[in-house]
């Protein structure tokens, strides 16, 4: 199976969701025809940084501000993020795909950053799995859940072709080796050419660009092919769309990485004793 990618590498108001929905419906217009699957960061919705206007700037899955986005998926499936109001009434770091004018999956973070639990405003989701999309199988990981296995895992398991990774990540400290690549960029780049390789899948990454509040978000969106090289490559701290043509065929099992899951079961089936 063919698919003909664009990540958009953006820049959100912070709190002014009217606004960012306008620029992502901007967008959506412009790659019509050119491709299938457009990806935004994490909260690109609404900004990262909310603290005290997390709560009014949350959207519940049918808010009216939101349908104007069901009707450009008609021609382009989304991802997007948002801060999400639940039907429990708990606030959720949610990443949402629409495909063929309607809301087809919702992915709810599930371990969050610790401003994010020191806030109090958010909950952890409790469920990942995979979507049945018109090119294959995909599964969305958000920001710090892919530091965790356990989080990927099932995705692979229930057989996810590409796994989309959208984050809010920061820039901190620079490498002497790297001119102009903060160190936490090269973390996020070893751990999803990481992922790729165990997985044998192909990883797409987006992150934003921008500062809030002193936090200088450093974008580097890339796309990482099933053997950990990077085939595109978004720039640093600058917007910027792009789009690739992806082969999703069969790139080999990904044996390697149920030796993890093997582990894991086994260590929550014995006890210890002191």
């Amino acid at each position: 199976m063919k698919l003909t990618a664009s990540l958009a590498q953006v820049y959100p108001r912070l709190g002014d969701i009217e606004y960012n929905v306008k620029r992502h419906i901007e967008i959506s217009r412009e790659v019509k025809g050119k491709s299938q699957l457009l990806v935004f960061p994490e909260l690109s919705l609404t900004g990262f940084n909310l603290m005290d206007l997390t709560v009014d700037i949350a959207q519940k899955k049918d808010s009216i501000l939101l349908n104007p986005l069901l009707e450009v998926s008609k021609d382009v499936d989304i991802i997007l993020g948002l801060v999400e109001l639940g039907e429990d009434r708990n606030l959720y770091d949610s990443a949402f795909y629409y495909s063929d004018s309607s809301l087809k999956y919702v992915q709810r973070k599930l371990f969050l950053t610790a401003n994010q639990r020191g806030v109090g405003y958010f909950a952890g989701g409790d469920r990942i799995d995979v979507i049945d999309t018109r090119f294959g199988k995909l599964g969305i990981v958000i920001g710090e859940d892919l530091l965790n296995p356990m989080g990927i895992i099932p995705l692979v398991k229930k057989g996810a072709e590409i796994l989309v990774v959208v984050s809010n990540s920061v820039s901190t400290g620079y490498s002497s080796g790297k001119v102009g690549i903060p160190k936490s960029a090269l973390k996020w780049r070893n751990l999803l050419s990481l992922y790729a390789q165990l997985c044998s899948i192909y990883v797409v990454y987006v992150n934003r660009v921008g500062f809030e509040d002193g936090l200088n978000f450093f974008g580097g969106s890339c796309v990482i092919d099933p053997y950990g090289e990077f085939v595109v490559d978004c720039p640093y701290f600058e917007e910027s769309i792009i789009h690739i043509k992806l082969d999703l065929e069969p790139h080999g099992k990904p044996s390697h990485f149920f030796d993890f899951y093997r582990l894991y079961r086994l260590m929550m089936e014995n006890t210890y004793e002191d």
